[in-house]
């Protein structure tokens, strides 16, 4: 019976990490707490979604999330701001979705998720980074 119980376990996992396609390794920060990162994609017209929850540890004037999507070759197939919000306070959920038309452009395996404390990102203002893989 415990050998039943562990094996649906396992099974379960493997449907949880099977269902949602995708990995990530994250940088974390602790000025941010970012969460549940998905990615879906691609839809009828060739847009891919990034979705999380970003909760500050520490009132921001600014928060930026950037994409960039590289294919199987590690070539960046696109890039650039996908969700922004002023005025973010320390203790509060933010739900950041974001999109990419990739229409034409390649099939993603994976995508980097940057958060910026300033707009017109630079690496100074890099408070957390996670990679996503994106499984076929």
């Amino acid at each position: 019976m415990k050998k039943m119980g562990l094996l649906l376990g396992v099974l379960v996992i493997a449907a949880v990490v099977a269902i949602s396609g995708c990995t990530s390794t994250t940088t974390n920060s602790s000025q941010l707490k970012v969460g549940n990162i998905s990615v879906t994609g691609p839809d009828d017209i060739g847009e891919y979604s990034v979705n999380t929850t970003i909760t500050p540890s520490q009132d921001y004037n600014y928060l930026e999330m950037d994409l960039t999507w590289y294919d199987s070759s590690g070539t960046v197939i696109d890039s650039g701001l996908a969700w922004n919000v002023n005025n973010a306070n320390s203790g509060q959920t933010y739900q950041a979705n974001g999109q990419s038309d990739l229409y034409q452009k390649g099939t993603p395996t994976k995508v980097d998720v940057l958060i910026y404390d300033s707009p017109g990102a630079s690496s100074s203002d890099l408070i957390y980074n996670a990679t996503v893989n994106i499984n076929s």
